[in-house]
């Protein structure tokens, strides 16, 4: 990162002092977006200590998180996206850290991995109150040891996880919900008591979860189970007698299939593709020749029907690859770092129909790319840092709402937060949140119509901040009666056309001092001729629930001739 100038204590005093407000630009309007910024949501912990909300996971339109006051430990939070709405959801461990982890939802519930201090670290589930946040079972009731479970994956209405209790070792389970529905699907490792099989990688396709397990005899290899004893098998023994041909499932889904890397003992670490049955389980390409060289696939990520992944054939170094599941499809996408050890591609994140990712093409430093899977249309979006060979290091991307977000640095500013729609110059720095160092945003989560994302600031610590639209819509009425109507008849109609300047609002409209109502453009009112004036007001509010503070209105009178 490049060395930040010094700032006058007065600008950082005065900037710390308004850290809590909306930080960011007022902009020209268009049909993408209005005026947007940052806020600190809660100071969960009040002061310059952190909250320090971590694993942010939206469930049922509420968000969960683990964070801290300060006065409790480490605990579940829950937020709806206001101060008064963020709050600790249960105090599980009165006496320390409940360290609330593994977040994931099933059937609108919230399920998760907690200690409340005398059963270990076991299964919890919540429905969003402090009542319905409760312990699911006990899976290794000896003394508070905790079956730790972890390797979630959620197939229809049951969740699959890898747990282990005194008697079978670290083995596959499976639960509804219910302390009776919470069962150990299967005892894959039997050779000696307590043996685990270690499930890792957990990963529903076409109704079955696949992951990776020893039983003790063939080594660590792909297993696949549909939820019942006599359905859960070993797919194939990929290299043969005990060795493992894996550590632990690395994979994605590519239609009823699973693209994923093992090693045969011969090939090396190589790209394999399975159906769930031994014929159909084989290596894709031997992207490496030569006796156990390994191209090391990594970081899958599927988009239509090709899955990227990150490998190297031995002469360009890591770079971008591509498959739709077969050897011929399987090719490098681009050599973006050319003569080199390759572009340390990382990051892969589907945006849209294009591939986002980190990559350095030896010239620019670590920047943010695109990809739709052809050598020309594989471009870096933007030298955010433009100094030679400096880094932006672009990280944590994710979408919302056709708008890519993520930290980066440009060198003058530390980490922040930053947007792009893919081009270059649709690409923009969102807000300098922590003007003196980084902000470091993370954990960014889109949240109803909003980005929510923890970020660091010199007056609040780490704590929970918002991206959102912050300013209200402007309502114009763009067809109106004239000042006086005039009639034949004891009434007339009379119609108005609105618009808002932000695409999407709702409209509410009211008459004289009636109540509002919601209310479409060409409105139609029938009113009396007669004296009186009547005024007609219409107010917009923007899909972020922004309203018009300054509804637009006319006045007329209708007269009977």
């Amino acid at each position: 990162m490049k060395f930040h100038p010094i700032r006058s204590v007065a600008i950082v005093v005065s900037i710390c002092a308004i850290a809590a407000l909306v930080v960011g630009a007022r902009v020209t309007r268009s049909e993408a977006a209005a005026t947007t910024g940052a806020r600190l949501i809660k100071d969960l912990s009040p002061g310059v200590n952190s909250g320090n909300p971590i694993d942010l996971k939206v469930v049922g339109g509420a968000l969960y998180f683990q964070a801290t006051d300060g006065t409790h430990g480490l605990e579940l939070w829950k937020s709806d996206g206001t101060a008064a709405g963020t709050a600790m959801l249960k105090d599980i461990n009165p006496a320390g850290d409940s360290l609330p982890s593994g977040f994931t939802a099933l059937n609108g519930a919230l399920f998760f991995v907690a200690n409340d201090g005398a059963h270990g670290a076991e299964l919890w589930k919540s429905d969003g109150t402090a009542a319905g946040t409760v312990l699911v079972k006990d899976i290794n009731p000896v003394s508070g040891a905790g079956s730790n479970p972890g390797n979630f994956a959620v197939l229809g209405n049951t969740l699959f996880f890898s747990a282990g209790d005194s008697s079978h070792g670290r083995e596959l389970w499976r639960s509804d919900g219910t302390p009776a529905g919470t069962v150990m699907v299967a005892d894959i490792n039997t050779t000696t008591a307590a043996a685990s099989s270690n499930p890792s990688g957990l990963v529903a396709v076409a109704g079955r979860i696949y992951f990776s397990a020893d039983n003790g005899k063939n080594g660590i290899e792909l297993w696949r189970s549909d939820g019942t004893a006599a359905g859960t098998a070993l797919v194939k023994n990929i290299r043969p007698g005990s060795a493992n041909s894996m550590t632990t499932l690395i994979s994605s889904v590519l239609g009823n299939s699973l693209c994923f890397r093992a090693n045969d003992g011969t090939h090396g670490i190589e790209l394999w593709k399975s159906n769930g049955t031994a014929a159909g389980t084989a290596m894709v390409k031997n992207i490496r020749p030569g006796a156990n060289q390994s191209s090391t696939p990594n970081e899958f990520t599927t988009i239509g029907g090709t899955t990227y992944f990150v490998a190297t054939n031995g002469k360009t170094g890591r770079e971008l690859w591509k498959t739709n599941g077969t050897s011929a499809s399987t090719s490098l996408v681009k050599d973006i770092n050319p003569g080199s050890g390759g572009a340390g591609v990382a990051s892969l994140h589907a945006f849209g129909t294009n591939l986002v990712f980190r990559a350095n093409d030896g010239a620019n430093g670590a920047e943010p790319w695109r990809s739709d899977g052809t050598p020309a249309g594989t471009v870096m979006i933007k030298d955010i840092n433009t100094s030679a060979g400096f880094s932006s290091n672009p990280a944590g991307f994710v979408s919302l709402s056709g708008t890519l977000y993520f930290a980066a640095t440009d060198g003058a500013h530390g980490l922040e937060l930053w947007r792009s729609n893919g081009t270059a110059s649709g690409t923009a720095m969102v807000a300098d949140i922590n003007p003196t160092a980084d902000s470091n945003p993370r954990y960014l989560t889109p949240f109803k119509t909003n980005l929510v994302f923890s970020a660091t600031t010199p007056g609040h610590g780490t704590e929970l901040w918002e991206l959102a639209d912050f300013s209200p819509p402007q309502t114009k009425i763009t067809s109106h009666p004239k000042k006086t109507v005039r009639t034949t008849k004891n009434s007339a109609k009379v119609r108005f056309r609105f618009r808002s300047d932000e695409p999407g609002s709702k409209f509410a409209c009211k008459l004289d001092s009636g109540k509002w109502k919601a209310c479409k453009s060409a409105k139609t009112l029938k009113v009396k001729a007669g004296k009186r004036k009547h005024t007609f007001q219409v107010r917009a509010t923007d899909k972020a629930g922004n309203v018009d503070r300054t509804p637009a209105r006319w006045a007329w009178r209708v007269k009977r001739i």
